[in-house]
C-alpha cells in the first residue's frame, strides 16, 4: 500500500539533478573530453573568433538582439506604479555603461553556455561626490547600480553548487597566482545560462552541435592550404649518387646528405630562396667527365588537377554549422534557394532569438529588479518589469490578412479593446479607446 504523501514530505528534496561538479570543479555531462570545463570554453572561443562561418553566424545573432528595445513596464496604471517604474528606468540610466552595452556582453552566454556578471551597487546621493564610484544623477538616497561587470568564463575556476538541490550559490574566480581567488555569491550577480542538462551549472553552448563540422572543416581547409602551398612552391626533388645513400657511405657523404635534406626542407618562399650546388659532374662508366651533374635539384609541380573537388565538402560543413544554430538562411544566397524556404528558416531563426532575449529579460527581472526591491525595502505590489520589444518588425500585410479572416468569420474586433490596442501597437499607432480614433506617434507628439 502506498503511503499517503504528507505536506512535509512534499516540500522535501529527496534526489539530486546530477553530479556535475567535483570539489567545485566544472565536470559537465559531456562525453567528449575536449568539451569539458575550461577546455570547452577555450574551444568555443576559438570557434567564434577563428572561423568565418561561426563568426558570421554569431555576429548576426548578437547584432539582431542588440537592436531589440528593452523598456520598463509599470505593474499597473496607477501613479505610484509609474513612479517605481521611473525609478528602475533611472537606475538603468545611472550606470557607468548603458543597458545596451550590458546586453551585448551578456549575449556571450550563447557561445559559452553561461555568463556571469557581478552587480556593483551605489547609494544615490547626488552628483557632488568626489569619487566617480559614488556619483549619481539622483538624490533619493536609494540604492542604485554602478555597474554590471562581466566575469569572463575562462577566469571562473569553480562553481559553488549545493549538491542536494543543484542550486548555484556562487563562483570562485581565479585572478592569478599572487592575487589569490575571488568568491562572488549569486545574490550579488546576474547569472545567465542557456539550458541545464542534468543540473550542469555551465549550461550548453549553442555552438555544441557545430563542433564536429567545425573540426572537419578546419582540418580540410588546413590540408587545402598545404596543398596550394606545395602547388605554388613546387616539391623539391634531388638526385645524388647512389653511394651517398648507401650504408657504406662515408661520414662526409652522410653529412652532405643531411645538409642537403635540411636545405630541401627550407626551400620555401620567404624562408630559403636559394640552393648552393657543387659544379662537379658525375663521371661516365669509363671515368671520363660527363654532362651529368654530381648533384641535381629541381622543383617538381603537379598538373594542377585535383582528384577530389573539396568545394562541395566545404560548403556542406559551412551549412551544417549554420544549420546547427538555425542560421542556414544566411548562406542560401550563395547556393540558391527559394524565397519560401528562406522565409521559413528566417522565421524559425527569429523565434529562437526571441527565446534568447526573453532569457536575458527574465534574469534582469529576477536577479536585478527584485534585488533592488529587496535592498531598498520597497513594496513588491508596485514592482515593475523589464519587457522586450519585437525581435523583428511585424509584416503589416500579414496583420491585414488576419483582420480580413476575422471579419470573414464574423468576429467583431472592436468588442475586444485589448486586441485592438495590440494591433495598434504593431502598426505603431496610438489608440484611445474612449475616442475610438487611431493616430500615429508623430501626430501625438
Amino acid at each position: 500500500m502506498v503511503k499517503k504523501l504528507s505536506e512535509a514530505a512534499a516540500k522535501t528534496t529527496l534526489g539530486v539533478a546530477g553530479d556535475n561538479t567535483h570539489n567545485g570543479q566544472i565536470r559537465a555531462d559531456e562525453f567528449l573530453p575536449e568539451l569539458r570545463g575550461k577546455k570547452a570554453i577555450r574551444k568555443y572561443r576559438e570557434m567564434r573568433d577563428n572561423d568565418s562561418t561561426v563568426g558570421a553566424v554569431m555576429y548576426s545573432v548578437e547584432q539582431i538582439l542588440r537592436d531589440v528595445d528593452l523598456h520598463v513596464k509599470p505593474v499597473d496604471d496607477s501613479d505610484a506604479a509609474k513612479v517605481e517604474a521611473d525609478y528602475v528606468k533611472s537606475v538603468l540610466d545611472d550606470m557607468d555603461h548603458t543597458l545596451d552595452d550590458h546586453v551585448a556582453e551578456a549575449l556571450s552566454f550563447l557561445s559559452y553556455g553561461f555568463g556571469w556578471f557581478e552587480v556593483v551597487y551605489k547609494r544615490r546621493v547626488g552628483p557632488k561626490e568626489r569619487s566617480n564610484k559614488k556619483n549619481s544623477k539622483y538624490t533619493d538616497g536609494r540604492l542604485g547600480v554602478r555597474k554590471i561587470a562581466a566575469r569572463a568564463p575562462w577566469t571562473i575556476n569553480k562553481f559553488d553548487v549545493e549538491q542536494k538541490t543543484g542550486d548555484v550559490l556562487g563562483i570562485e574566480q581565479a585572478v592569478g597566482i599572487m592575487s589569490g581567488k575571488n568568491y562572488i555569491p549569486v545574490n550579488k550577480s546576474l547569472y545567465y545560462r542557456t539550458t541545464s542538462i542534468n543540473g550542469d551549472p555551465s549550461g550548453r553552448s549553442i555552438l555544441r552541435n557545430a563542433y564536429t563540422s567545425y573540426e572537419y572543416l578546419n582540418n580540410i581547409q588546413s590540408i587545402e592550404a598545404i596543398a596550394v602551398e606545395r602547388e605554388l612552391a613546387g616539391i623539391p626533388v634531388a638526385r645524388i649518387p647512389a653511394e651517398y645513400l648507401s650504408g657504406d657511405a662515408s661520414a662526409s657523404q652522410a653529412g652532405f646528405v643531411n645538409d642537403l635534406q635540411q636545405i630541401l626542407r627550407d626551400v620555401k618562399f620567404n624562408e630559403q630562396g636559394y640552393i648552393v650546388l657543387p659544379s662537379d659532374t658525375y663521371p661516365d662508366k669509363d671515368g671520363a667527365p660527363s654532362s651529368t651533374r654530381l648533384v641535381d635539384i629541381e622543383l617538381m609541380a603537379s598538373n594542377g588537377k585535383r582528384n577530389i573537388d573539396i568545394n562541395p565538402i566545404v560548403s556542406r560543413y559551412q551549412h551544417d554549422i549554420a544549420r546547427s544554430v538555425l542560421s542556414e538562411f544566411l548562406l542560401l544566397g550563395s547556393s540558391g534557394g527559394s524565397y519560401a524556404l528562406s522565409k521559413s528558416k528566417t522565421d524559425l531563426f527569429l523565434r529562437a532569438l526571441e527565446s534568447y532575449i526573453q532569457a536575458i529579460v527574465d534574469v534582469l527581472n529576477k536577479q536585478l529588479v527584485e534585488r533592488l526591491w529587496q535592498l531598498n525595502g520597497l513594496n513588491y505590489d508596485l514592482m515593475p518589469t523589464i519587457v522586450s520589444g519585437d525581435v523583428a518588425p511585424h509584416d503589416l500585410r500579414e496583420v491585414a490578412a488576419f483582420l480580413r479572416n476575422l471579419n470573414g468569420a464574423n468576429i467583431d474586433v472592436s468588442s475586444h479593446p485589448e486586441v485592438v490596442k495590440d494591433l495598434m501597437d504593431i502598426a505603431d499607432l496610438e489608440y484611445d479607446p474612449d475616442v475610438g480614433q487611431a493616430t500615429t506617434v508623430e501626430e501625438q507628439e
